[in-house]
């Protein structure tokens, strides 16, 4: 991946995708809930942080079942740009997420940067999780993805680690997934989720940088819910607790892997990984979040980021972060 840091999008900067062309015969991208078409960046582009000829993945929210056609969540998109953003914060390599709009159909979105085929990169294939769960553990289902765990993959990164063909330690990585996913609450890392990149050239494979973060930070929450739960402690208990990943930690285990614990759980088995989580989380300030999150609300869109929406994200993820810090530090 290309530097792509000191990126900004102004909120006069929202990208109209009506004109960028779809890339190839590929008009709606097949994977997951939310309606995609996978667009490929004029030049020369409108504004400098987005690359020409680049791919991006232009997501819409999720349509209601109940009303075909219209959005079950309209203001979700906005989780996806949030994450990315955090993201940064934490240091993470995290592919850019822009605000967008398709002018055409006035529907709101974003566009999620391809994280391969770069200018100037080698040659680069990507394999998603769901291939090697599939190989690893026989008759997997990958539709439902009951068995999608942990331990699986930490014998998928430990045998490429010890034949020499990963190109980084998966230990930090994996770590650093779980707390950023427990930090903003995904719940979606299922085995489409996260891939091997591997180069021609070795060959040898990298894990993808943190994509597809969008089911998270309380975007299903209704503004009297929200207010709800920054009133009482007990509601927000109960809402934090429910939260899980999108995986077990073995196999058969009848649970998902709780999102706090699962971090602490990690930590457990490899230690050296603990005080590199705690520094991600204390490396930023809650100014930073909460002037991050004020800018969005500049943002001129089809259900808007609003006020009320930014200062309960901003609480529900320093609290998040407390408990997260409280529990790698005891």
């Amino acid at each position: 991946m290309i530097d792509r840091e000191g990126i900004e999008q102004a909120p006069d900067q929202i990208i109209d995708i009506a004109d960028w062309p779809v890339y190839k015969d590929y008009d709606v991208f097949p994977e997951g809930a939310r309606d995609k078409t996978l667009r490929v960046c004029p030049e020369p582009p409108l504004f400098r942080f987005c690359l020409p000829g680049h791919r991006y993945l232009f997501k819409e929210a999720i349509k209601s079942a109940k009303n075909p056609g219209q959005p079950r969540h309209p203001d979700q998109y906005w989780a996806e740009v949030i994450a990315f953003r955090i993201g940064r914060l934490m240091g993470l390599t995290v592919p850019p997420v822009f605000v967008a709009i398709n002018s055409a159909t006035n529907e709101p979105g974003t566009v999620n940067e391809w994280f391969m085929d770069y200018p100037g990169s080698e040659d680069e294939r990507y394999f998603p999780g769901g291939d090697y769960m599939q190989r690893l553990i026989p008759g997997y289902d990958r539709h439902k993805g009951r068995e999608h765990n942990l331990t699986t993959i930490i014998m998928l990164s430990r045998a490429l680690m010890r034949n020499n063909l990963l190109a980084h330690d998966w230990k930090p990585y994996w770590g650093l997934c779980l707390c950023f996913d427990a930090l903003i609450g995904n719940t979606d890392r299922h085995q489409e989720n996260w891939g091997l990149i591997w180069s021609n050239d070795g060959p040898r494979a990298r894990l993808a940088p943190y994509f597809d973060n969008g089911t998270s930070l309380g975007h299903e929450l209704q503004p009297k819910k929200m207010q709800r739960m920054m009133r009482d402690p007990n509601e927000l208990n109960a809402y934090l607790h429910r939260g899980e990943h999108q995986m077990r930690w073995a196999k058969g285990d009848p649970r998902r892997l709780p999102l706090i614990e699962g971090v602490v759980r990690y930590c457990e088995h490899y230690p050296e990984v603990r005080p590199i989580l705690i520094e991600r989380l204390s490396q930023w300030h809650e100014e930073a979040l909460e002037a991050m999150l004020l800018n969005l609300t500049r943002f001129d869109m089809p259900a808007p980021f609003t006020q009320s929406r930014a200062e309960f994200v901003a609480f529900l993820t320093l609290t998040r972060r407390e408990r997260l810090l409280q529990a790698l530090e005891n």
